[in-house]
């Protein structure tokens, strides 16, 4: 007469863990890679949409909205981000303050008439470094120029000019 013990064997239970622990890290990494290019794109996508307002607004003031505090950047979170960005939403141009949707922030610079104009950039995460910048990413200086958007840098950041007359 034999016994026969229903059930799983200690190095099944085990084997069947181990797999299931490796399939899930493969799935966690490529959802965090995913979520990256999701921000990524909104990124981009808040760019344009920021780049149309700039431009709407130049037209109808004939220049980009001011730095409330001349010769600095102002970036999102801070007063002068939400200074500049309110200029634009009283303008009709903008419903709302964009927001970067995590990583880097963004930043705007106003670099008067003549040139460059508005200048706005962040970061991208899943893209390659890069000296040429990504389409329709701007590198407005040569060198030997050390600023935002450098030619030179080698970099992952998205630059948007906004060029005034």
């Amino acid at each position: 007469m034999s016994i026969k013990h229903r059930g799983f064997t200690l190095v099944e239970l085990l084997v069947v863990i181990s797999i299931i622990a490796l399939l899930s890290s493969v799935v966690l990494s490529s959802l965090n890679t995913a979520r990256a290019r999701a921000r990524d794109a909104r990124k981009i996508a808040d760019f344009r949409q920021l780049t149309i307002a700039l431009n709407q607004y130049y037209l109808a003031n004939n220049s980009m909205p001011a730095n409330p505090t001349p010769g600095t950047e102002v970036c999102d979170g801070s007063v002068g981000w939400t200074t500049v960005m309110n200029q634009l939403i009283a303008a009709g141009y903008l419903s709302v303050i964009p927001r970067s949707p995590g990583g880097a922030q963004y930043c705007y610079y106003n670099y008067g008439a003549g040139g460059i104009g508005g200048l706005m950039v962040t970061t991208l995460e899943t893209v390659p470094d890069t000296t040429t910048g990504i389409s329709p990413s701007c590198r407005p200086w040569a060198p030997p120029a050390n600023n935002w958007c450098m030619s030179t840098v080698s970099s992952k950041q998205y630059c948007m000019c906004n060029p005034q007359d």
